[in-house]
């Protein structure tokens, strides 16, 4: 897999965080970056600039994930955080390519991969708060990871993927 990064140079406002990770588990008991059991795609961070990046594609997912920043010298609603953030699940694919855009002119393009839409959970999704169950990670691992309940007593990593559909 190649990451192609454009945009990012000239971009108004950098992510506040930038951050790929080779996902192996899910720890279903918190959420954001600590759900995921990860290995770092270290040519991936907030100080990276437009180019082209060789991916390892031995693992089975790959999470790039861009956390923005409130413009408050613009006033549109897509400058809001949560609207600036970007989340791209991708499993190795030859020939397919995965791409995601920001409201900042940011372009990430993976080749060799396939973008994995992640499926929105529920409010109250088994009484979590709502920023448990809202968040992009965990609903990715959620997705993702052959698991059912989240609140159980013991609190393992669990590594084993959901069956492909």
């Amino acid at each position: 897999m190649k990451l192609i990064v454009s945009g990012l140079d000239a971009a108004p406002i950098k992510f506040k965080h930038l951050w790929g990770r080779y996902v192996v588990g899910f720890k279903p008991w918190t959420h954001c970056i600590q759900c995921f059991e990860s290995h770092i795609a270290k040519m991936v961070s907030p100080t990276m600039s437009d180019g082209e990046y060789e991916l390892n594609d031995a693992y089975p997912l790959l999470y790039l994930c861009g956390v923005g920043q409130d413009d408050l010298k613009r006033n549109g609603a897509e400058f809001k955080q949560g609207r600036t953030n970007v989340h791209l699940p991708v499993r190795p694919r030859k020939g397919s390519v995965a791409a995601t855009g920001s409201v900042y002119g940011v372009t990430f393009t993976i080749t060799d991969a396939e973008a994995i839409p992640i499926q929105s959970l529920p409010d109250n999704f088994q009484g979590l708060p709502a920023k448990h169950a809202r968040c992009k990670n965990f609903q990715f691992g959620y997705q993702m990871f052959n698991v059912d309940r989240v609140d159980g007593p013991v609190r393992e990593i669990v590594r084993e993927l959901r069956p492909l559909v």
